[in-house]
């Protein structure tokens, strides 16, 4: 019996060890995967983000034309007589050169009937 019991003491350390064994395996496996797996979305990655760099340099030029080909617009300039009512800070309205209807506040030290100068 003591025979016995030492056999099948044996043979459960040897299966401990298998386990033990075993399980080394495993975590050398899923630590290799997950390497693998690391390494590859470090690939694609670079890759989305080089992609996307040739995106932007394709698109930069029409950007730099599109902006290059529109015509400065000059600041006009327009003399205005002010009405009856201009006082100083009073907002006369008046129509600009290209259609557009502008305002401005009379300055100090102008009057009805005086002659302005104004930026459109």
């Amino acid at each position: 019996q003591y025979y016995q019991q030492q056999l099948l003491l044996q043979q459960y350390y040897q299966q401990q060890l298998l386990l033990q064994q075993y399980y080394q395996q495993q975590q050398q496996y899923y630590s290799t995967a997950e390497a693998a797996l690391a390494a590859m979305a470090q690939q694609r990655a670079a890759k989305q983000a080089q992609q996307l760099q040739q995106q932007y340099y394709q698109a930069a030029p029409q950007y730099y034309q599109a902006v290059v080909q529109q015509p400065l617009q000059q600041q006009q300039t327009v003399a205005i007589t002010l009405p009856a009512d201009a006082a100083p800070g009073v907002s006369v309205d008046f129509q600009a050169p290209d259609g557009r209807v502008l305002s401005f506040k009379v300055p100090a030290g102008y009057g009805p009937g005086m002659q302005i100068v104004v930026s459109c």
